[in-house]
Parts: C-alpha cells; structure tokens; sequence
C-alpha cells in the first residue's frame, strides 16, 4: 500500500518468525513464578527429587523456629528465590540470599569472610545444597543462629557425596529385557560412582551382593528415576 492508500505496485514481504529453542521446563517454572507470583503447572525442586530425598535433612521451614535445636545440624536442598549484596557503614561487603523449597523460604546473612567463601553461590535462580548448624550468637541477646558451614550446587551433590549406588532385584524379575535396559541407563550416566547389585531370592531366602566391573555411574536424579520405573528394580544410594 502507497502513503495515500493507492496501490503502489509492491509486494509487502511476510515477516520472518526466528527458529529458537523451546523452553525448559524449569524456564516455564520460572516465568510461572514471575508473572503469576507462584508455581502454577509444578516446582522446579521436582527435578531434583533424588538429591532432596536422600541428602536432605529437614526443610527448610525448620529454621523458622530454632527453640531446643542448639548444636543440631541441617542439610537442606532449595531455589535461590532472591539475593542482595551491600556494604556496612565501615565498610564491609556482606551479603542476603533467600532460599525456598517445597515448605517455605528463609533468609539466609553471610558476613565477612562468609560472604567472601559463598559469594559466587549467590545467584537467583541457582539450586543448592546448604548446611550447618545451629548454635548460640556470642554477642547481643546471644541468640541461637543457623551457621552456613557449606554450599554446594543442588546437582553436584550426588557426584560428589555418595559413594556408591546400590541397585536390588528380584531373581524372578531377571531377564534379558530387563538386564538391556538396566545396562542402557548404566551407560547412559556412565561417571565415577561405584555400582553394586544385589539379587536377592525371596523363596530360598537367599542374596547375592556383586560390585560391577564393567559399569561406573553418575548418581543423578534422573538415572535414579528411570531405574525406578522398571519392574521389581530398588535403588539406594550408599554414602
């Protein structure tokens, strides 16, 4: 179309839509999160089932109330919800991380050389593995504090925890379908975890413990799920 509505002899060109990647899931979660202000279609903790199950102590809500927990210690899995970095009035950089789970958020104060040593793992977004313990504040009304005394990547932390991955079957469920499957996911999460199977017989009562030569693993919250959706197949985690 011409300026004054005329014809003008030319063909407008249809506007080119750009091939890109279709969202993760964990993008939609968290678009979710910031239009709605809450997780709509499911948590993005659900992907790491695994590690909160097995790793995790108490939720994060336990430290909202820390009456009669003095010396006790929490390991707790979450999403970096939010994060502020400032400086006190001497000077000082320190910094605030919210972490949320499945029972609520807390907000975690790193000072000084706290701050320092977990600096990087401020980032909204991340999910991580925190623990500490709780003890009593040496100075005001002294009173008691959760102690941030490591963090670690939520993902990393079967790799670098567990020492082994123990996968128990039922001799009556043992065939060659089943044995193809097992050694596809073993191959597919090839690492550095030792794997142990362990076949028991419930009639004879009799087990049979065996350490795999051939297969090494990558203990991750989808091996761990695709091994429990096959037939009669348990798995633990030794650590």
């Amino acid at each position: 179309m011409s300026l004054f509505g005329g014809p003008s002899g030319g063909e407008v060109p249809k506007p080119k839509v750009e091939q890109v990647e279709p969202f993760s899931e964990i993008e939609k979660l968290h678009f979710e999160k910031e239009v709605v202000g809450v997780y709509i279609s499911g948590h993005p903790l659900d992907n790491f089932k695994f590690e909160m199950d097995t790793f995790c102590s108490a939720p994060i809500s336990a430290l909202n109330d820390l009456q009669g927990s003095e010396g006790k210690e929490f390991k707790m899995g979450g999403i970096v919800a939010s994060v502020e970095h400032k400086m006190t009035k001497t000077g000082r950089p320190f910094g605030k991380m919210v972490l949320e789970d499945y029972s609520g958020k807390f907000e975690f104060v790193l000072w000084s050389d706290d701050y320092l040593k977990f600096k990087s793992f401020l980032m909204p977004g991340l999910f991580l593995f925190v623990e500490g313990h709780v003890l009593r504040k040496t100075w005001g009304e002294q009173n008691l504090e959760f102690k941030i005394r490591a963090i670690d990547l939520l993902n990393e932390i079967g790799v670098k925890r567990a020492k082994g991955i123990e996968v128990r079957v039922a001799t009556d469920a043992l065939n060659p379908s089943l044995v193809e499957q097992l050694e596809k996911i073993f191959a597919d999460y090839n690492g550095g975890t030792p794997l142990y199977l362990k076949l028991r017989d419930e009639k004879e009562n009799i087990s049979l413990d065996l350490l795999s030569r051939k297969f090494r693993v990558k203990p991750v919250n989808d091996m761990v799920r695709r091994m429990k959706k096959l037939p009669m197949v348990e798995v633990s985690v030794v650590y």
